[in-house]
């Protein structure tokens, strides 16, 4: 009976040939195959068990250490929205993945006379969009002093215009779902859509406008 059991327990080698695969295509140099593997990542870890799923979770994490290419950081924001927006990111995974995810917020790396990451900080700002959709407010809650200040910064000061745009709909995001991010309605009437679309008016007028609050 044990070794029926384990034998249930068992991942087939196939399988975790395929997991090794999707792991080292989120970090592929083309974004369709990293955002393909995302989606397979999700796939798959929705039919593993718990501790099976929970490795490949550890193993996406892997993805954002700093000697890793802006790729990998990107992939791993995918790969992490994708597992929040099916429930597959358990809370007490927040932990780990916020710090992360904030930090890929604010990701920019000199490369000779131009810097990559303006897709890393894209992918993280959709992240703490599936966050805020994904986890109730009280989930949510021990969170909330990283997320806000790392998503403001970004909606207010971001080089990118899509960058700005996304982490000012994350933003609102959790302040419609979450409801616990401090003077939230007041930011989201002037930090929207069209408030950080103008640069000047981003960093002069938007900015100026949040950083007069004291949290």
């Amino acid at each position: 009976a044990a070794d029926d059991d384990d034998d249930e327990g068992a991942v087939p080698e196939e399988l975790e040939s395929a997991v090794e695969h999707m792991l080292r295509a989120l970090a592929d140099d083309d974004t369709v195959v990293r955002w393909s593997a995302a989606k397979g990542v999700g796939r798959i870890v929705a039919r593993l068990p718990f501790e099976l799923g929970d490795d490949i979770v550890t193993s996406v994490l892997e993805l954002f250490r700093e000697a890793e290419e802006h790729t990998a950081w990107h992939g791993g924001c995918l790969a992490l929205a994708e597992l929040a927006r099916r429930g597959l990111l358990l809370p007490a995974r927040l932990g780990d993945a916020v710090p992360v995810v904030c930090l890929a917020l604010a990701y920019d790396v000199q490369r000779a006379a131009h810097s990559v990451g303006q897709h890393v900080r894209d992918a993280a700002a959709y992240a703490c969009w599936a966050f805020a959709r994904a986890y109730a407010p009280a989930v949510m809650a021990a969170h909330v002093h990283a997320l806000a200040p790392a998503l403001l910064v970004c909606a207010c000061f971001d080089r990118e215009v899509n960058c700005r745009r996304a982490a000012a709909a994350a933003f609102q995001e959790h302040v419609g779902r979450q409801g616990t991010f401090a003077h939230g309605i007041d930011i989201i009437t002037v930090c929207d859509y069209h408030g950080v679309g103008s640069r000047a008016r981003a960093y002069l007028r938007v900015g100026a406008f949040v950083g007069g609050f004291p949290e």
